[in-house]
């Protein structure tokens, strides 16, 4: 995606991430997370499901809020983000969910 490194203050109201499994599609992204409390992590290559063939970077610093629970995330920096079809990487294969069948 152009125009990228961007960074975004995400909603906190913003919808839950929710993975789906079934998805054919992910988004591969590279970002950062600032906490407001000092710190930040880092991620390469880190896969999300995704509903449809898109979504935009601020759904997508949303969606890394959520899903990794960071009560304390400020700014979140995309530097880099691919939509690719499950199969098209190394982690072809969904993972197994604690407390649900494969």
């Amino acid at each position: 995606m152009s125009g990228l490194p961007r960074t975004f203050h995400p909603d906190p109201e913003a919808a839950p991430y929710r993975v789906n499994q079934k998805s054919p599609y992910r988004v591969k992204s590279d970002f950062r997370v600032d906490f407001t409390n000092g710190g930040h992590i880092e991620a390469k290559d880190f896969l999300f499901d995704i509903e449809g063939d898109s979504v935009t970077p601020e759904r997508l610093a949303e969606m890394i809020v959520s899903a990794l629970n960071l009560l304390r995330a400020g700014p979140v920096t995309i530097e880099a983000m691919t939509v690719v079809r499950r199969g098209e990487h190394q982690d072809a294969q969904p993972a197994a969910v604690p407390g649900r069948p494969s």
